[in-house]
C-alpha cells in the first residue's frame, strides 16, 4: 500500500517492479521504485515473502492507500477471495528508503 504520509492528494508513478509475481523477497531486498513529484522511493522488505500479485504496471500513477501488491510469507498461502484466506496471511512488513 502506498504510505498516506505521502499525502491525500499526491499521486506517485510506479517505476519499476524489482520482483515479478512469485518470486521470492529476503530482508532488505527491493521490490519496487516510485517516484513523487519531489525524490524516487525505494521499497525493500523488511522480512522474507512472496510477491503474490501485483496490482499496477511500470509507468502508472498511483495514490496514497492505493494496494499496489499482495505479497506472503509463502508461496502456498491463499489470496483474498479464495478459500481458506485470512488477511493476517499477507501481512507482510516492508520499508521506504
Amino acid at each position: 500500500m502506498i504510505p498516506g504520509e505521502l499525502g491525500e492528494a499526491m499521486e506517485v508513478r510506479l517505476l519499476l517492479w524489482c520482483k515479478t509475481e512469485g518470486q521470492r523477497l529476503g530482508t532488505g531486498d527491493a521490490l519496487l521504485e516510485f517516484e513523487t513529484d519531489k525524490a524516487l522511493v525505494l521499497v525493500a522488505a523488511s522480512q522474507p515473502a512472496v510477491l503474490r500479485r501485483c496490482f499496477f504496471r511500470e509507468g502508472e500513477w498511483m495514490k496514497p492507500g492505493d494496494m499496489v501488491a499482495w505479497l506472503s510469507d509463502e508461496p502456498g498461502e491463499p489470496l483474498p477471495g479464495e478459500a481458506g484466506a485470512r488477511a493476517e496471511d499477507l501481512l507482510v512488513d516492508f520499508h521506504v528508503t
